[in-house]
């Protein structure tokens, strides 16, 4: 499974590449060179978390993610208008998501685990560049501006055709692998969504410079973190049920 989700990484590296230069050709030298540095920083993210998982450090990971984000989120606060009656409101929601992100890095199987990263990360990746190369119609333009239809229907095809390449890892049928896939896109999309919004209320364009170019710890793991805590929280519905 680790040998194909390699391959796929380096291709995906390689077409982020090809489109980054083909975007930058009409763009003034800083903005191509933040670029490229995002792109590398977040290849080298991607190994740092499939890392993780392999050697069964995820809870950990959760835990260091969770711990910073809510630094994050006080920062954002100590530096805003906001009454404090929000901020409680704030960190109680992102609490309570975290809580199951953190079950959910501890007792779900380690290639289901992987599974829903790696379904983030495609449907995060493409739906970045197909947006940028056809998007033309704002998805909420007030929440998030640079997010298209375009790129959504994007992220979504070629996320769910790349998650044929799992079913047999993850003991899913083909049709569960790809209703899964489809299911953790939107809520990748809706933690992105949650996240944004979070911003926009506390008038912040990042939430800190820990990552050059990718907005934070929140911002680079938003997706993940609600992904995670929705899958744990169907596994317990099914359970009870």
């Amino acid at each position: 499974m680790y040998l194909i989700i390699g391959s796929i990484l380096f291709l995906f590296f390689g077409i982020g590449s090809l489109v980054t230069q083909y975007i930058n050709k009409q763009s003034k030298l800083r903005q191509a060179n933040e670029r490229w540095l995002k792109l590398v920083l977040y290849f080298v993210i991607l190994i740092m978390v499939f890392s993780c998982i392999y050697f069964e450090l995820t809870v950990s990971l959760a835990i260091c993610i969770g711990i910073i984000g809510l630094f994050e989120i006080s920062k954002a606060h100590i530096f805003s208008n906001k009454r404090i009656i929000f901020f409680f409101f704030s960190v109680f929601i992102y609490l309570t998501i975290l809580f199951a992100f953190i079950k959910f890095s501890d007792n779900t199987l380690t290639e289901n685990v992987c599974f829903v990263y790696f379904t983030v990360v495609t449907f995060d990746g493409f739906s970045q560049l197909t947006g940028q190369l056809f998007g033309k119609r704002k998805l909420l333009p007030q929440i998030s501006p640079n997010k298209t239809f375009e790129g959504l229907l994007g992220g979504l095809i070629l996320t769910t055709s790349t998650s044929f390449f799992f079913f047999q890892y993850i003991d899913f049928s083909i049709g569960q692998t790809i209703a899964t896939a489809i299911s953790i896109c939107f809520t990748a999309l809706t933690g992105d969504l949650l996240a944004s919004l979070l911003k926009r209320k506390y008038q912040i364009k990042d939430y800190s410079k820990l990552i050059p170019g990718h907005g934070g710890i929140l911002d680079r793991f938003d997706s993940f973190i609600f992904s995670g805590a929705m899958y744990w929280l169907a596994d317990l519905f099914k359970e009870i049920l």
